[in-house]
């Protein structure tokens, strides 16, 4: 089920301590220390020669300026923008004014940190969103009333950003540097602040004060630009902001938002056809997967009330199976009715009565298209009426839909184990799963898993007997890839049959080392699939404690068609993880595995990113915690003229 349907705080569960401390369960949710779709798109980019063309610095443009990045991304548009540090994409924005947002945040355009180094609580320059040059040459304010307007999100279903990180909009003419004329400092937004904030800012002759610096600008210039920076953490894809419709243009006000021109959109992304999984094998597929009814998010940025409803055709429809639903009258109340944190309209759409199943004979892909069309629709952009889905038909299961929000791990000793359960309808082979591992501060390529098997005769359907599991002489470490959004093939040492009708649970158990970090979804919901064990707690399994999907795919067939093991690669920096401490978790004290000398520095950070304990020069082989509050906690450690080291550390009263 997407997670269209539920408004998911994500701001409230990720590294926020007034959650994590004095909780009862081991799993964690975290940041990516990555983006790994822009990861796996720069790699495809270099694979295939694409480079990102800017066009001519000399292009300038003319009014109106309108962007609701609709388009797709990951990148900007390069014929409104100048740079392409700001990600495009669907899947980090809370019900965005429209599909698609403009992601700031702290990794570069190519998915990876600014500063591996940067401390959790830091906050340096990191992205930004530049426009070309505008001609305002000509305008007046008397006359023409120009506003500038956009909306912004802090977090969405990323991190929120800290207290100390800020969004910058910035001003600049051919007399005049970037000048600061609006921000906003960081902040975790908690219900009913979770969803989008209107700005709107007249284009006047005005002195601003910022910083250190006072300007006075004349934005009725041949060469006006606009930008939007972020400061953030820059050792982590963390600390987001989402951007949605930026608009500038003539004879506006205040009270002048886009419920002027008259919009209907979707909200997200298309939704799966099937009823349990987001994707499955082509051998497993029965009349039985496929969803009843599916449900298609919308918004109509119209008007208030008293406007009636958009009276709008939705159309839904399969061209390889000449599949048609619509197209139907559906009526959208307006968005700025129904406030900015609810649910928009949704369209049941009956998936059944008109998609007939036909058994398939290989691996496929099922092309899905859906369309709105409103005959009052504001045609400044076509892009947000129109949703593409390939349903993929393959040799795997997957919950997930591809993408990682965040990053999923458990906070114990070992061994630790993690498991996600699957039903098969035919009896098949299992060959192995895909993964999607992302480490934060800690490189756990040397950490050792054996991938395990499990039935589900455990107390409440638990993971119960091993049916299977690599032997010791075949132990995984968990690896980064070349290939899409990260995954990797770990292929089982020997096949396993799984009976019809079976209800399995794959994954592994961990035998040393700190947690590990799986890739983590937060558009999908698998929670009711996902166990976990640890020494923490007594009591065996237990359920995930938060909504999404973990990035786990086992791979079936009767036959090995499945890619050979993909090429990995390791994470290109040393592993941090030399450094132990125990116990862990701890109370008062905290030891570590060899002392360490003086003129260390020590620091230790809340889940949040606050720094509570700072020593410039500590020495010795423990670490007095008696003053922290029960929680989870980073430590970092700099031996003098050397790197810093982290560890995940729990502190419990």
């Amino acid at each position: 089920m997407k997670f269209s349907k539920i408004l998911v705080y994500f701001s409230l569960l990720i590294f926020s301590s007034s959650v994590l401390f004095g909780q009862q369960h081991s799993d964690h949710l975290g940041p990516l220390k990555t983006n790994p779709a822009l990861v796996n798109f720069t790699k495809q980019a270099n694979r295939h020669g694409y480079v990102w063309r800017l066009l001519s610095d000399s292009v300038v443009l003319k009014l109106p300026f309108m962007d609701d990045f609709s388009h797709g991304g990951p990148y900007p548009n390069n014929a409104l923008w100048l740079d392409n540090a700001a990600f495009i994409n669907n899947t980090y924005p809370i019900c965005p004014p429209t599909i698609g947002v403009a992601t700031l945040d702290g990794v570069n355009n190519q998915g990876q940190p600014y500063n591996k180094n940067c401390p959790p609580n830091a906050s340096y320059p990191a992205d930004s969103l530049t426009s070309r040059p505008i001609n305002l040459a000509g305008y007046t304010p008397q006359l023409d009333s120009i506003y500038f307007s956009f909306y912004w999100q802090a977090g969405g279903r990323g991190m929120p950003p800290n207290a100390t990180d800020t969004l910058l909009l910035q001003f600049r003419t051919s007399s005049t540097p970037w000048t600061t004329v609006w921000y906003e400092l960081g902040y975790t937004p908690a219900p009913p602040d979770t969803g989008f904030h209107t700005v709107m800012i007249p284009l006047l002759y005005a002195t601003y004060n910022h910083a250190d610096s006072t300007h006075t600008i004349n934005p009725y210039d041949g060469n006006f630009q606009f930008r939007f920076k972020n400061y953030a953490c820059t050792s982590a894809n963390a600390d987001q902001w989402n951007i949605d419709e930026v608009y500038l243009n003539t004879q506006r006000s205040y009270k002048d938002t886009l419920s002027a021109h008259p919009d209907v959109t979707f909200v997200y992304e298309s939704p799966s056809l099937l009823a349990n999984y987001e994707y499955m094998p082509w051998e497993q597929f029965t009349d039985n997967d496929l969803a009843d009814t599916i449900y298609i998010t919308e918004k109509y940025n119209g008007p208030p009330f008293p406007n009636p409803p958009a009276n709008t055709a939705y159309s839904y429809s399969i061209p390889k199976a000449s599949a048609v639903y619509g197209p139907i009258s559906d009526n959208i109340p307006s968005f700025y009715n129904a406030g900015n944190n609810s649910n928009r309209s949704q369209t049941h759409i009956p998936i059944k009565s008109f998609f007939t199943y036909t058994p398939l004979m290989h691996p496929d892909t099922i092309a899905i298209t859906q369309l709105l069309n409103y005959s009052g629709d504001w045609n400044f952009t076509t892009w947000n009426n129109t949703l593409m889905f390939n349903q993929i038909f393959s040799d795997f299961y997957a919950y997930d839909d591809g993408t990682a929000e965040a990053s999923y791990f458990i906070n114990g000793t070992t061994p630790l184990g993690l498991a996600e359960q699957f039903t098969i309808n035919k009896a098949d082979t299992l060959r192995g799963l895909e993964l999607y591992f992302n480490y934060m501060f800690v490189n756990p390529a040397n950490y050792n898993m054996v991938l395990t098997v499990w039935d589900n005769s455990g107390p409440g359907g638990s993971p119960g007997n091993i049916l299977y599991e690599n032997p010791d002489t075949d132990v995984s470490t968990p690896r980064t890839s070349d290939t899409l959004n990260g995954f990797t093939f770990y292929p089982f040492t020997a096949p396993v049959i799984i009976g019809a009708g079976k209800t399995i649970f794959v994954g592994w158990n961990q035998t040393n080392g700190d947690s590990l970090n799986i890739g983590f979804d937060l558009n999908t919901n698998s929670q009711s699939k996902i166990w976990y064990f640890d020494n923490t707690y007594p009591g065996g399994w237990q359920s995930a404690s938060y909504q999404g999907s973990i990035m786990m795919r086992p791979v079936f067939g009767s036959r090995y068609t499945h890619a050979p093991l993909l090429q990995t690669s390791d994470v290109n920096e040393p592993s941090l993880a030399t450094l132990n401490i125990y116990p862990n978790p701890a109370n008062d004290v905290v030891n570590l595995s060899s002392p360490l000398p003086p003129n260390t520095t020590l620091k230790i950070y809340t889940a949040d990113g606050r720094e509570c304990l700072s020593n410039s020069n500590f020495y010795g082989n423990f670490i007095n915690t008696s003053i922290l509050p029960a929680g989870f906690y980073i430590v970092e450690v700099t031996p003098p003229g050397g790197q810093p080291q982290y560890q995940k550390l729990m502190i419990q009263r």
